[in-house]
């Protein structure tokens, strides 16, 4: 891999579904919701030179890629959806070993449904045919490893995460010794 990748963070992906919106809250979910983009985007700026976009949530995945992809010069686009309660160097670091590798693509599931990271070095038209509800479905993983199959392109996969997106993501992160102090402190209250 030549070029640092370009990220693209799902900005308008709905952080949560209703079960949690109601366990926490709207004004606890759109706090813990924005603390968790406000990661992802510190993240994505840690990881490489390629440039941070961001969707809109009326712009769809294969559209923001494909802008993404266009404004860059041939660099890799790794897109990443704001679910997880922190991201660190061992992500970068298997996402850029794999890209290095020579993979094409590279896959971050999340234990119950959908991914945290979908990392493409072009275009893949099998994958942006999957429909919209893929992305956090609970055969996202079994999708998208099939559509780069089809494509004939090499994949790397992530270590699988547990995101914060259901009561019992946030039962789990607050048994958690290591969740920082300030999402447990949205989180418990």
């Amino acid at each position: 891999m030549a070029a640092p990748p370009s990220v693209l963070v799902m900005a308008g992906a709905a952080a949560g579904g209703p079960d949690l919106r109601e366990l926490l809250g709207p004004d606890r979910m759109d706090a813990v919701a924005h603390l968790l983009l406000e990661r992802a985007l510190r993240w994505a700026g840690d990881l490489g030179g390629g440039g941070i976009h961001t969707a809109a949530a009326s712009e769809g995945l294969a559209e923001a890629a494909q802008r993404v992809f266009s404004a860059g010069s041939g660099e890799p686009v790794v897109v990443i959806w704001p679910a997880l309660p922190a991201w660190g160097p061992e992500h970068a670091a298997g996402v850029l070993d794999d890209l290095a590798a020579g993979c094409g693509a590279s896959v971050g599931p999340v234990f119950d449904a959908g991914l945290y990271l979908l990392a493409l070095t072009r275009m893949l038209p099998a994958v942006f045919a999957l429909p919209a509800e893929t992305w956090d479905s609970p055969d996202a993983m079994g999708r998208v490893l099939g559509a780069v199959n089809e494509e004939g392109v090499a994949v790397g996969l992530l270590r699988a995460e547990r995101g914060l997106r259901r009561p019992a993501d946030v039962r789990a992160a607050l048994a958690d010794p290591l969740l920082d102090e300030e999402l447990r402190a949205l989180l418990s209250r």
